[in-house]
């Protein structure tokens, strides 16, 4: 009876303990600043050859992109507004010609296991978020997104 009697105290500490760490820790980001998500934003992981986010959408205005490169080599994060379909963008040379593009915002030369914060503003619609390393975008490195 005592070894069950320890063995409760010690649950019901790690719960009020897991509670109160719960119930304070608090978020300065808000829906509209952080692309609707109270927990910072969009999380998005690039490896050779995906970007993969957390979510496909956020609301309009300013949207945060929490980047993370998973992947051997050095990538970019480039947000590009377009109707166009994330695979069918022009390409030369083995690149997306941006110049050709509403390229709107990008985080360049992510390192490999490093992580990255991207805060741009977004109006509604759709958008293409590629990495524009030489070969990456032909490779796969590309998803869509959008704005509501």
């Amino acid at each position: 009876m005592d070894r069950l009697f320890k063995r409760l105290t010690i649950m019901t500490a790690a719960l009020a303990l897991l509670g109160a760490v719960a119930c304070s820790s608090s978020s300065s980001s808000t829906a509209s600043s952080a692309g609707g998500s109270d927990t910072g934003g969009v999380s998005a992981t690039e490896k050779d050859f995906s970007i993969d986010l957390a979510t496909s959408s956020a609301p309009a205005g300013s949207v945060t992109f929490n980047i993370t490169n998973e992947g051997p080599s050095a990538h970019e994060f480039v947000i590009i507004k377009t109707d166009d379909a994330a695979d069918a963008l022009p390409t030369k040379d083995g690149e997306v010609e941006e110049d050709k593009l509403d390229a709107v915002d990008e985080q360049e030369d992510i390192a490999p296991s490093t992580t990255a914060t991207l805060t741009t503003d977004l109006e509604a619609g759709s958008y293409v978020i590629i990495c524009n390393v030489t070969g990456h975008y032909e490779a796969g490195m590309h998803t869509a997104f959008t704005v509501n």
